[in-house]
């Protein structure tokens, strides 16, 4: 399991998660110390890391320490967290829970859930603008197209207004609504660390491939036929199309990384950890 072979990794994501909102963006009001503890309750619920451990492998792959892309990794992760707690509200997908445990609106109401969100979002800009490093107006447009309109918000707006969609737009969905995020995982940590062109563009095309890659697991870990109301990329293309688009798009990241020297290896397990979970 991904926590048990990088557990250093992903104890190093938690420990920088809490000092940016305990120290860098420490609460600056009491007024707001119950919305501080409204937003830790999300960030810190359970979750996989999946994004910010990306990140920090990326720079792995690419001989750089970890520290170079800390910052990327818990903004990227504070954006998928906001991106969550609005996915739950009731004019959208109306959950109760979430990773186990209550939905942020079950438990502050609608109205800090969403304040919460909105706070997160400009949060892991600060966050990530704190990194000292000649390449952080790259990065940071990198995060903000692949949050905005041009990648998850984007995404959600196509999977609102969709209905039924086909199979081609349903892929644009969910390469913006959830791949762009894990794309910029990758890219953004390349961007940090100053890599050269031909490398970067390998590791974003990694990215490109893994964040579909992904969806399609979740797809096929996910689906009920009980509830075939659900559009999803199996009750569009089916099981057995589904399980081969998922070994093409993982196979393709594999290639992506065929230049890499072993450094990349971890990358390459997250491509195979994610196909087997299918």
């Amino acid at each position: 399991m991904l926590d048990q072979k990088f557990s250093a990794e992903l104890q190093l994501i938690e420990g920088h998660l809490r000092r940016s909102l305990e120290e860098t963006a420490s609460c600056p009001l009491p007024h707001l110390e119950k919305f501080w503890e409204c937003m830790s309750y999300s960030v810190f619920s359970p979750g996989k890391r999946f994004r910010p451990l990306l990140s920090l492998l990326t720079a792995k792959a690419l001989g750089k320490p970890y520290e170079t892309v800390l910052p990327l990794a818990s903004a990227v992760e504070l954006i998928h967290t906001y991106s969550l707690i609005h996915d739950d509200l009731p004019l959208m997908d109306n959950d109760d829970m979430r990773r186990g445990k209550p939905t942020n609106h079950k438990v502050y109401g609608d109205a800090m859930a969403l304040l919460a969100g909105d706070g997160l979002l400009t949060l892991s800009f600060f966050i990530l603008a704190s990194q000292p490093s000649p390449w952080i107006a790259d990065a940071v447009q990198l995060v903000a197209r692949a949050a905005g309109v041009d990648g998850m918000v984007g995404g959600q707006v196509l999977d609102v207004e969709a209905g039924h969609p086909d199979r081609l737009l349903l892929e644009q969905i969910h390469r913006r609504k959830t791949g762009a995020l894990i794309q910029v995982s990758v890219e953004g940590a390349a961007a940090l660390c100053g890599a050269d062109p031909r490398p970067r563009q390998a590791l974003s095309s990694y990215g490109w491939n893994l964040g579909l890659a992904f969806q399609l697991a979740d797809d096929l870990q996910d689906f009920d036929p009980k509830k075939p109301e659900k559009v999803s990329f199996v009750t569009s293309l089916g099981e057995a199309a589904t399980r081969e688009r998922l070994k093409q798009a993982s196979d393709q990241a594999l290639s992506d990384l065929s230049g890499f020297s072993p450094e990349a290896e971890p990358l390459r397990e997250m491509i195979r950890s994610n196909f087997e979970r299918a």
